[in-house]
């Protein structure tokens, strides 16, 4: 039966199932074989056998007739007789012979909402107020307008969208695209209605007059990683882009897994390979290299949207008009040099004779009458030579080392290598006294193509090239170190690196110096008047020198003007093939842009591009995509979804526990104008959002998950919540918003060591109020996501992602007690409680709990912070060391009056605080 879909009726009725006669049914009888081997479903591919009232059910559904029924996501929404979300959730409990829990307290529900609205906790201003007026409606408008909203609900449409600052895979370079995460926090408070917020992002590029903002909104397709890794294969890149983005557009706006269709025909939904490729289609008529091609100063690719910034404008055309200025000089030196009759002269070179050799690694190295350097006996892997010598010339301007082939080396090359070759890792050189020579470019007679040729002066560690020669070895070649300055002579100490491996060390080299302005080698071709006057005369040298001063000037003023990456059709589209196999190299049948057969069909006559697909998304026909979007609404409320599948609405996904609910949502959200504020208010207004969220024993074991919503909503903080929330209560967020992404605190040396990039420090920490900034402004680089936030199961943003999971772990609780930004956090909340809480620690310590909490403590609670806080506050006194060592804990300032022993304690007190199960979890 392989290859049999019994999801297609035809198919089905016709090789496995005969209606009303479940004994010609050959499906029952593989369901219920004795042999595993010939058992459906397959015991060799995992499943489990059907159980016997499962096999029982499907025998009842072919006495009936098997009447086949299009799965349940793929149909319109339908009307219902309710039409309140409590009178939904109250029939199923009924069912169940459950009944809705008692409401939260005021206190418990304020908080819940405040973090379901704008990831913030309340005030103690706000929760006073409302624990005195308790009107409830006007909280939440509170909260809904403010601009906390925005800045809440984009970060689950960043997981979605694949969001982060850098391009992802290993060399993982950085991008600038957080105009467009700005984009996505104003439609938030804007409350920009849904299928506007989706066309935009499909397709603002391609509306009418499209502005500014609508381009930047398409952003959203250009969130996927970019490899740019030499050696990559631009078709096969170009493709696999393209597959990301039309499957985060079918799993964030219609919740079906799209891509599962690339090589066949989906397994279980009824989606073909055909269908796969027709939407594709969609999104394979923009001009992109699939290995990202040029990048702008920002890291961008092509297309690239600039964004105005008037300031940085106007410095460019001043830097362009002084390139413009200078290039007049250039060309007018030239023309008077031109005119003038001048003699080649190559630059002289005076030999230096080592006084001392040394070999690192125990190869013998002799000084010939010429001057040069022999390395014979011992051949080591690799190696360094040490040199001691006096440089005969006053001013230095270069270092020429001379490779000398020699009969005694293989193929009489001038290196010890099994070719006769060597290579030049490292070139140092070091003033008597320490002082290391700061060395310029270096260029040379001849190089393999493997040579990096300033790897010599600038080497890695984790990268060892230079300078070798290749094909002919067995030739004299030189290279030329010049210094960035003309420097005096004297006695130094030179280093040279064979560490390239395989035994590749210099064989025969000598190392002169020059006092010449201009040392770099010239080829004999270009020994002519015209290269000598256009390279080397002074005064054309020095215009030349000043031109590229400017330009680099003028490079660097551009390369800050802002950009960010968007959607541009191309005037001719691309052809878009079906890929055998989803191979990249393997064309076969030529489709055209559509959609999925089996729903609702595009519009007659609709041109085929994105924004006639975004029209479709959002017609209010369309089965899935307001189905999808309450969904998650739901989910962001209640810790799961009515689907728990977010990202799967198909027949492998969970069916919803409340369907009638689902679709009476959908269509209510529809009838409103797509407005999302208007959904959440109506939601978080419900019965059944505001009940208490305690359960019972008995009440886990019917309903572990809360899935009939006998109980409020219960679940951890996000990541972003539980830091954000740290630097609320110890007055630390700086509530800027939008704006560059910021690097707060992080482990040292994190991003070096998963680098391939070595000897460069390559995160620099953010400072002053860029450290406390909302979570979601926190810089995002794919290989290395920020680590206080993937602890708590933030994804790494390198795919789609529409739903988090939530995990327990020990280092969870490590990072709360230890990470700098929690113990910072302590401290500052420590000084809040001393400084506002009043004059006893009994006030001090209700203060800083109700400022976590949102409650008092009771007085048992109360009993355990007291005695911990003496205990601590003992320990302190006599150990000034460990106070000094925990109050030196990040970069914002210790308040001075404040005794530092007692805000030690205080501090260790305010730990405990924020590390309370309470603290971090909604409830």
């Amino acid at each position: 039966m392989a290859g049999l879909r019994l999801d297609v009726e035809a198919e089905a009725k016709t090789a496995a199932i005969v209606p009303g006669d479940p004994g010609a049914s050959r499906i029952l009888k593989r369901i219920n074989h004795p042999n595993d081997a010939l058992r459906m479903p397959p015991a060799h591919l995992g499943h489990k056998r059907l159980t016997p009232s499962e096999a029982k059910l499907i025998e009842r559904w072919i006495v009936q007739g098997a009447k086949w029924q299009t799965h349940w996501a793929f149909v319109r929404p339908t009307t219902s007789a309710l039409s309140d979300i409590d009178a939904f959730v109250a029939a199923r409990l009924s069912k169940e012979g459950l009944r809705m829990s008692v409401p939260a307290t005021r206190a418990q529900l304020l908080r819940r909402v405040s973090f379901d609205i704008t990831g913030l906790p309340p005030s103690p201003a706000e929760l006073r107020e409302f624990e005195k007026t308790g009107d409830y409606a006007k909280a939440v408008d509170r909260l809904l307008a403010s601009p906390r909203y925005g800045e809440k609900w984009a970060v689950e449409w960043l997981d979605a969208a694949r969001y982060a600052d850098t391009h992802g895979y290993q060399v993982d370079p950085e991008k600038n695209m957080w105009a467009w995460r700005d984009w996505v926090i104003e439609a938030y408070n804007k409350n920009m209605p849904y299928d506007r917020f989706l066309t935009e992002q499909l397709a603002g590029d391609l509306l009418p007059n499209a502005t500014l903002s609508q381009k930047i909104a398409t952003g959203f397709n250009r969130n996927h990683r970019v490899n740019t890794e030499a050696g990559s294969i631009a078709e096969e890149f170009h493709n696999e882009n393209i597959v990301d983005r039309m499957s985060t557009a079918g799993t964030v706006f219609m919740g079906l897994t799209i891509g599962c269709a690339r090589c066949h025909d989906h397994k279980y939904d009824p989606i073909s390979n055909r269908d796969f490729y027709r939407f594709y289609a969609f999104f394979n008529n923009v001009k992109e290299i699939g290995t990202g091609g040029p990048r702008d100063g920002r890291g961008n690719l092509q297309p690239v949207l600039k964004l105005p910034d008037a300031e940085l404008e106007a410095k460019a055309e001043e830097a362009r008009g002084r390139v413009v200025r200078q290039r007049a000089v250039l060309r007018e030196v030239e023309a008077k040099l031109e005119k003038e009759s001048l003699a080649w002269r190559e630059p002289r070179w005076e030999v230096m004779k080592p006084a001392q050799l040394r070999s690192d690694n125990g190869a013998t190295l002799s000084l010939e009458p010429d001057g040069s350097i022999v390395s014979t006996g011992k051949r080591p892997d690799r190696d360094i030579y040490t040199l001691q010598v006096n440089a005969p010339s006053n001013e230095i301007t270069g270092f020429r080392i001379e490779l000398m082939p020699d009969a005694r080396f293989p193929q009489g090359g001038s290196g010890r290598g099994d070719d006769g070759k060597g290579v030049l890792t490292l070139f140092e050189v070091e003033r008597d006294g320490g002082e290391k020579l700061d060395l310029g470019t270096v260029s040379a007679t001849g190089q393999s193509p493997e040579s990096i040729l300033d790897r010599v002066v600038r080497p890695m560690r984790q990268l060892k090239r230079g300078w070798s020669v290749d094909p002919d070895v067995a030739v004299p070649y030189y290279a030329v170190v010049e210094t960035k300055t003309m420097i005096a002579g004297g006695r130094f100490t030179i280093r040279l690196g064979n560490e390239f491996g395989e035994g590749a060390l210099l064989g025969r080299f000598r190392i002169s110096v020059t006092s010449d302005e201009f040392p770099e080698p010239v080829k004999e071709a270009e020994k002519s008047k015209q290269a000598f006057l256009v390279s080397h005369q002074k005064e054309r040298r020095d215009a030349g020198d000043e031109l590229a001063r400017l330009q680099a000037e003028q490079r660097q003023i551009e390369q800050k003007l802002p950009s960010t990456m968007v959607m541009a059709e191309m005037e001719t589209p691309r052809d878009t093939f079906i890929l055998a196999r989803g191979a990249y190299d393997k064309p076969g049948e030529k489709v055209t842009p559509g959609v999925p057969s089996f729903l609702l069909p595009m519009p007659e006559g609709a041109k085929a591009d994105r924004l006639a697909l975004a029209k479709w998304l959002t017609d209010p026909a369309h089965p899935l995509t307001a189905r999808v979007a309450v969904n998650r609404l739901w989910q962001s409320l209640f810790g799961m979804g009515l689907v728990k599948t977010s990202e799967d609405f198909g027949s492998q996904g969970e069916t919803p526990s409340h369907p009638e609910l689902l679709d009476y949502l959908a269509l209510e959200y529809i009838k409103s104008g797509w407005d999302t504020k208007a959904m959440i208010r109506r939601i978080v207004m419900s019965a059944a959002y505001k009940q208490s969220s305690k359960a019972t024993p008995a009440l886990v074991e019917k309903d572990p998950e809360n899935r009939l919503l006998a109980r409020g909503p219960r679940v951890r903080l996000a990541a972003e919540m539980i830091r954000d929330q740290a630097l609320a209560v110890s007055g630390l967020l700086h509530e800027k918003i939008g704006g560059a992404p910021v690097k707060p605190y992080q482990p040292e040396g994190l991003w070096e060591q998963l680098s391939v990039i070595d000897d460069q420090k390559l995160y620099v920490q953010s400072k002053g109020a860029d450290l406390y900034r909302r979570s979601l402004y926190t810089y995002w680089k794919r290989t290395v996501p920020p680590p206080s936030l993937t602890t708590f199961d933030a994804p790494t943003r390198e795919f789609c992602s529409t739903r988090r999971p939530l995990s327990t772990t020990p280092l969870q609780a490590l990072a709360l007690l230890n990470d700098e930004t929690y113990v910072e956090a302590s401290r500052k909340l420590a000084e809040r409680m001393m400084l506002e809480g009043g004059a006893t620690l009994a006030a001090r310590i209700r203060f800083g709990f109700a400022l976590a909490t949102s409650r008092l403590p009771t007085v048992s609670e109360l009993a355990v912070l007291q005695v911990g806080f003496e205990r601590r506050l003992a320990a302190y006194r006599a150990n000034a060391g460990a106070t000094a060592k925990l109050l030196e804990a990040g970069e914002s300032p210790r308040e001075p009056s404040l005794n530092a022993v007692e805000l030690a304690a205080y501090t260790t007190v305010a730990s405990v605080l924020l590390n309370l199960d309470e603290v971090i979890t909604k409830q």
